[in-house]
């Protein structure tokens, strides 16, 4: 049976793929985002598209908090010190690409409407998306080796092999992204990890929801 925090963990786990989706969405008409030679084009789309920025970090931020709340109720049902670490990882990976992806609404709101112009802005929205990317890199590496490491967990103890499996390809899929902090080509590999991912954590938010067994009694134990 699913205790209420099992349940709880399940419905953030929807929102946290809701978030994400809906904040992926709104980026539509935003070129350069999320990509370290298009600082320049994102720049511009921002201060252009204030409407679409604002929706796509007000999403992406809950997205990412109710990411890691998901993260931490998976991690109960994980045990042992292995499945703690592969939660902890997801979770703060989650929490402070949270804090970064409200640096394009702060760009708007309060930096944009300060300036003469374009230009004057430029090198302080630079920083702020600069930072939004860097910590978005952040949470693709520990969100993706976390991934691994609990796909592997379910993997081995062999009660969901499948679902192991597709975390272990998440998590691998989602760790090169990480080096979209200086590498252009890194960020196609989201094509990828990202349905990878949100399908993990759909999958994993349904058992949540009816009673996730991971693992056998002896097998669970740290």
């Amino acid at each position: 049976m699913a205790s209420e925090r099992d349940r709880l963990g399940a419905v953030l786990g929807g929102v946290g793929v809701l978030g994400n989706v809906l904040g992926v969405a709104a980026l539509g008409r935003i070129e350069g985002a999320y990509r370290p030679g298009g600082l320049g084009a994102w720049v511009e789309s921002v201060t252009a598209q204030p409407g679409a920025t604002v929706a796509s970090a007000v999403a992406f931020t809950v997205g990412l908090l109710a990411l890691a709340a998901w993260a931490v109720a998976l991690g109960e049902r994980l045990s042992g010190a292995s499945g703690r670490l592969a939660a902890r990882a997801m979770a703060a990976g989650a929490a402070i690409n949270a804090a970064g992806t409200l640096a394009p609404a702060v760009l708007v709101l309060h930096v944009a409407p300060t300036c003469a112009g374009a230009a004057a802005c430029a090198p302080v929205a630079r920083a702020l998306l600069g930072l939004t990317l860097s910590l978005d890199a952040l949470f693709n590496l520990t969100f993706g080796a976390g991934l691994a490491l609990a796909g592997l967990l379910l993997w081995r103890r062999g009660r969901r092999p499948m679902l192991g499996g597709l975390g272990i390809a998440a998590g691998l899929a989602t760790v090169p992204v990480a080096g979209q902090l200086a590498w252009e080509r890194a960020a196609d590999w989201l094509i990828l990890a990202g349905p990878l991912w949100l399908a993990f954590v759909l999958w994993t938010s349904a058992l949540l929801w009816t009673g996730f067994v991971p693992a056998r009694a002896a097998e669970a134990r740290p």
